[in-house]
C-alpha cells in the first residue's frame, strides 16, 4: 500500500464519529427518557392546577350569583357587605352556610343552606333566602339526587312549586303537606320529596331564629 492511500485511510479514521461505550450510551438514553417523562409529568400537572383554578373560579362565581339571587331585593342595595357564618345543626346538617347581608349594624337579608335525609335519595340539599325579619323570601334547591321526572319536578328548572313557601315565618303555618295534614301542596308522583322540602325549610327557620351570630365562626366568602 502506497504513502497516498495509507494517508487516505487514516484520515478517513478520523473523520468516523467517535462511539461511546455501551454503559455510557445506556446512561444517556435512561437519562433522556426520564427527562422527558419530568416534562410530561409536569405539563399534566400544569393543566390540571389551571385546569382546577378555573373550575374553582365558575364555581365561586356561580355560587355568588346564587346567593345574590336568593337576597329580597332590599338588600341588594350599594354599601351591602355580605358575611358568611358556618352552622352545624342537627336538624339541618352540619357545616352548612349562613350568608347575612349587612349593610352597617343593619341586617337586610339572610341566605342560607341545609339538607334533609327525609327525601327519596339522600342528601337533598336546599339553599333559600330570607327577609331582614326572618320571613321566607326563595327557596331553591342546591343539590339532589331525586327521582328524575317525579322527585326533582320540585326543582326550579322544572316549574314554580317553592314558591308557595314565600312569606311564611316560623309560626306562619304548619309546615307538613295537606295530605299529612299541613297547609302546604304536594306534587302528585312526588310527596316524598315535596314534603322533605317544605319540612327542611322549617328546620331552616327553626336554626335561623335561634343562632346568634355572635357565637358562630366566620367563613370565607365566595366573591
Amino acid at each position: 500500500m502506497n504513502d497516498a492511500m495509507k494517508t487516505v485511510l487514516k484520515n478517513h479514521e478520523k473523520d468516523k464519529p467517535h462511539r461511546y461505550p455501551r454503559a455510557v450510551r445506556a446512561l444517556l438514553s435512561g437519562l433522556s427518557l426520564s427527562l422527558c417523562a419530568a416534562l410530561c409529568i409536569y405539563a399534566v400537572v400544569e393543566a390540571n392546577t389551571q385546569t382546577e383554578e378555573l373550575i374553582k373560579e365558575n364555581e365561586s362565581h356561580s355560587i355568588s350569583k346564587k346567593i345574590i339571587s336568593l337576597l329580597p331585593p332590599e338588600a341588594n342595595t350599594k354599601g351591602m357587605v355580605l358575611t358568611c357564618y358556618e352552622v352545624s345543626n342537627k336538624n339541618i346538617g352540619h357545616n352548612q352556610k349562613l350568608f347575612v347581608a349587612f349593610k352597617g349594624p343593619d341586617i337586610l337579608g339572610y341566605v342560607m343552606t341545609y339538607a334533609t335525609s327525609m327525601g327519596y335519595s339522600d342528601p337533598l340539599i336546599m339553599i333559600s333566602g330570607f327577609t331582614h325579619n326572618k320571613k321566607i323570601y326563595k327557596a331553591d334547591i342546591q343539590f339532589s339526587q331525586e327521582t328524575p321526572g317525579l322527585g326533582d319536578k320540585v326543582d326550579r328548572k322544572h316549574g314554580n312549586f317553592l314558591d308557595m313557601l314565600n312569606g311564611y315565618g316560623l309560626n306562619d303555618a304548619k309546615f307538613d303537606v295537606k295530605k299529612n295534614g299541613g297547609d302546604f301542596d304536594y306534587i302528585t308522583g312526588a310527596t316524598i320529596t315535596s314534603r322533605a322540602t317544605v319540612v327542611a325549610t322549617h328546620n331552616a327557620l327553626k336554626v335561623l331564629n335561634s343562632v346568634e351570630l355572635s357565637r358562630l365562626k366566620k367563613c370565607r366568602v365566595v366573591n
